[in-house]
């Protein structure tokens, strides 16, 4: 069903005029579920076809089970009340994904050989910071699932943490996550003195990029969830790189990102300013950006 006004085109795009102008109550049938460059195929009531942006559409599935498991709506598309599934998104975590343990692994750097919890902090996030296995399959999101996700107001470090306010988190640390958003930024954390994650090492190859995802693009940074790739995970992807990825950075075109969801607890202070919730997804460990209407694989970037 239609949002608000919204033009009719003959092709998905804004070069020519539209066909028609329609407004609610109109609505409309999608003739696919899957957008190009932003607009859906649709056929009005009297039998017209032609493309609407998806901003102007709220999808309704005629059922629960003819949804395609496989298709993610248009970014920033409403999700169905009650924690259901659109379009295979699901508007919320439950709490019986799994969550297998963390791999231990370790990294060899141009400073030396870095363990599994690095040197020191926070043993307990360092290991799921520095995690590399890949998951069977992702669990395809809304942005707002992870974002809403509770924690507690508590220390900086996990290992400091009470059994209660570990509880909060641990139904949703280490689920298997895919989202869609818009990158704001890419920090490659080679300033200061590093993160005991990494074993404090500084070079550019050795550190984390911190990536603000934004839910709408434009948005604050302050509104955004950080999602970040770590060096033991990005040597098994050599073409991710900030200059590949940089025609995405402030873009009103979306990526995908899918790893971990992760409790970070030792960004607190940025909250409100760089971050609005300690949810990460982090490590990333696929990123897919939306290309000429459709999925690339940022493996593929030149």
């Amino acid at each position: 069903m239609l949002k608000h006004k919204a033009s009719l085109r003959g092709d998905p795009s804004a070069t020519h005029p539209p066909l028609s102008i329609l407004a609610p109550p109109d609505e409309v049938e999608l003739i696919s579920l899957s957008p190009t460059r932003g607009y859906y195929q649709v056929r009005t009531v009297d039998g017209q076809e032609g493309w609407i942006y998806g901003r102007s559409l709220q999808i309704v599935p005629e059922s629960p089970t003819v949804t395609p498991p496989s298709v993610s709506p248009e970014p920033g598309a409403p999700a169905a009340p009650g924690g259901e599934t659109v379009a295979g998104v699901s508007s919320s975590i439950p709490t019986n994904w799994d969550k297998p343990q963390p791999n231990r692994t370790q990294f060899e750097g141009l400073d030396g050989a870095c363990g599994p919890t690095g040197d020191g902090g926070d043993a307990v996030t360092n290991t799921r910071k520095n995690r590399t296995d890949v998951p069977a399959s992702y669990h395809e999101i809304l942005w707002k699932a992870l974002q809403s996700l509770p924690y507690p107001n508590a220390a900086r470090s996990l290992m400091q943490w009470t059994p209660p306010q570990l509880a909060v988190i641990q139904p949703y640390d280490g689920v298997a996550v895919s989202v869609v958003g818009y990158l704001a930024a890419i920090r490659v954390e080679d300033k200061g003195s590093g993160e005991s994650t990494n074993c404090h090492f500084t070079n550019g190859e050795e550190v984390d990029w911190h990536m603000p995802l934004l839910e709408r693009p434009g948005d604050a940074e302050a509104t955004s969830i950080v999602v970040e790739t770590t060096p033991r995970v990005r040597q098994t992807h050599p073409r991710w790189s900030p200059t590949g990825l940089a025609p995405w950075v402030g873009s009103a075109s979306p990526v995908r990102v899918s790893g971990w969801a992760m409790l970070d607890p030792e960004h607190r202070g940025h909250l409100g300013k760089l971050r609005s919730t300690l949810w990460e997804v982090h490590p990333v460990m696929k990123i897919e950006v939306f290309k000429d209407g459709q999925w690339l694989d940022a493996d593929q970037l030149p």
